[in-house]
């Protein structure tokens, strides 16, 4: 959505430069709200002078005809600052969601580019609180901010102009507390701060419980765990209404501090222009308009104070959501992507392959090699924890080893696109995920130009049509939250019927019969190696049914991959 230029790189994503990536491209949108409000401004300066001649020119003088005519000037004048108020609060609204919407999408972006290590060690929750809650902060200063801070400049110096030149003593009285009031809230800054940051870490502790939870309602049911998940709820509401009543208190005692200072300067205005006007030194239709000027110019005064405290708050959720953007990718995409030879027919090539986890101990893979034909099949078997979905990772570049190299027909996979890697060699997992959404556009996701056929034709092959045909909707057939209405091999058919449409030169079988019986394993490994006969297939698996029709066995054992007769791992069903 980013107007002019280039959206904002992860190396301009540094505080305020992050921040001005996105806004400054909209200056003169911004500058056209501006001027809309300021003429809203206008209009609502010349009300209150327009009430003193009222009373004096006209009320008091006994001027009728002046009497009307100030009457209608100052509805008119109202329904213009009304109308133009009205016109750039639409205006406004469609440039700051525009901003936003670009900012919670580059962060959104980046968070695309992680590795699987960021999200086992981040809550889900935790995530959504920064994307959705504390971008949503950093929006509204960085836009509100600056265009408030403008009006209630405006507003302020043309109120105290006229404050001014209605009675100097006046003015000086109404401000006289002002140093005071900055004082204060600079005392209170860090403490705003400070609860600002722990009640979006309450919230975000929330929306992560509920997350899991919620996903997860089958096994709370089955464990018959409602009462202690309802308890944790409890605790977690406690806790958070604690740090909210502390939030509240505190920016209370920032709001309302200033606001007392300015109640007392106001009081003593109404006092002190009161024995003027009983000592005839000053009319009561200007005392009249001084303290509407002097509420005109309170509320920008307390705008800019409160923006003051505002920084804050939002300071402490830009350093939030940093720390999502300073998050390093764990691959990085080549600066001029090789293609794959026209002749590409899908063999996998690993020369030592060794790799460790930055925030682990030891290696998990040290100098592991297997070469794998085009077309062949190789099953690596292993014990748990071995590092076999390690290896899966890093075939389909979601790490980059620190020594050695894997080669997709004699390329690196790290001279590839991305994409292309992604394209090319395809992972068809345990857990089979599916998206929100129907069956059909489950079985094309991430696929352009599929067509009714086609989608069908793979539907039909891969036994979708078996389970969809009794399914009142069909394909247009919801999938439920994270397939909650389809059983675990339903969701596995559509994978595979997806893999089909994306036709890789690799398919890699990552643990395929978890979860499935002995012959419903053999008839799956039996189909899948039918669909792909020639297609190069990997299969990670501890199970020995997925040997069969196998070139090769290997087992990653001590980080290295081994090979193992098949009928000697069979028998021990390691």
């Amino acid at each position: 959505m980013i107007a002019a230029g280039k959206p904002p790189t992860i190396e301009d994503k540094q505080s305020t430069g992050w921040v001005l990536g996105f806004v400054w491209p909209r200056w003169p949108r911004l500058l056209v709200a501006l001027l809309l409000s300021l003429i809203g401004v206008a209009f609502s300066l010349i009300q209150p002078y327009v009430t003193k001649m009222l009373v004096d020119d006209g009320l008091i003088a006994g001027d009728a005809n002046l009497l009307v005519w100030l009457s209608v000037a100052m509805v008119a004048a109202g329904l213009l600052s009304a109308g133009f108020g009205a016109w750039n609060r639409l205006y406004y609204v469609r440039v700051s969601a525009d901003i936003l919407f670009d900012m919670r999408e580059s962060v959104y972006r980046h968070l695309q580019r992680l590795s699987p290590a960021f999200y086992a060690r981040r809550s889900a929750g935790d995530i959504i609180s920064r994307l959705d809650g504390d971008v949503g902060e950093i929006q509204r200063f960085a836009v509100d901010g600056p265009l408030s801070a403008v009006n209630a400049m405006i507003m302020l110096a043309g109120a105290l102009a006229i404050m001014l030149q209605l009675s100097p003593q006046l003015s000086l009285l109404a401000f006289v507390l002002l140093p005071a009031q900055y004082l204060f809230l600079r005392r209170m800054r860090p403490v705003v701060e400070r609860s600002a940051i722990a009640l979006r870490e309450r919230a975000g502790g929330i929306s992560s419980f509920l997350v899991h939870t919620i996903t997860g309602m089958k096994l709370v049911q089955s464990a018959a765990a409602e009462d202690r998940e309802s308890r944790r709820l409890a605790g977690l509401n406690a806790d958070y209404l604690r740090d909210l009543l502390r939030a509240q208190i505190v920016n209370f005692a920032a709001a309302s501090g200033p606001g007392l200072m300015t109640s007392v300067s106001t009081a003593a205005v109404f006092v002190v222009g009161g024995l003027m006007v009983i000592d005839g030194a000053f009319s009561i239709g200007s005392l009249i308009a001084f303290t509407i000027y002097l509420s005109r110019a309170t509320g920008p005064l307390q705008t800019l104070l409160g923006l003051y405290v505002g920084a804050q708050r939002a300071r402490a959720s830009l350093r939030r959501v940093a720390e999502l953007l300073e998050e390093r990718p764990s691959v990085a995409a080549p600066a001029a992507p090789r293609e794959l030879p026209a002749e590409a027919r899908g063999e996998v090539r690993i020369e030592g392959l060794s790799f460790a986890y930055p925030d682990r101990e030891g290696q998990i893979l040290s100098d592991a090699t297997l070469i794998v034909p085009a077309g062949g099949k190789v099953c690596i078997v292993g014990a748990s924890g071995t590092g076999k979905s390690t290896l899966v990772d890093l075939l389909h570049r979601h790490y980059d080893p620190q020594h050695g190299r894997i080669l997709l027909d004699g390329v690196d996979l790290k001279e590839l696109s991305i994409a292309d890697v992604r394209r090319r060699v395809a992972v068809l997992g345990q857990d089979a995920p599916v998206m929100p959404g129907t069956i059909a556009e489950n079985i094309v996701y991430g696929l352009d130009g599929v067509g009714s056929e086609r989608l069908r034709a793979a539907a039909a092959v891969a036994q979708v049509d078996a389970f969809v045909s009794a399914l009142p909707q069909g394909y247009d057939t919801p999938v439920g939250e994270r397939g909650t209405a389809l059983s675990g091999g339903q969701r596995q058919r559509i994978a595979l019927a997806r893999a089909l449409l994306a036709d890789p030169l690799v398919l890699i079988l990552d643990e395929p019969v978890t979860g499935i019986d002995a012959k419903a394993a053999v008839r799956l490994n039996a189909e899948v190696d039918g669909l792909f006969a020639d297609r190069t297939r990997i299969v990670v698996s501890h199970r020995p049914e997925v040997l069969a029709g196998a070139d090769r066995v290997v087992e990653l054992r001590d980080g290295r991959l081994v090979e193992v007769a098949q009928a000697g791992w069979a028998d021990t069903g390691t």
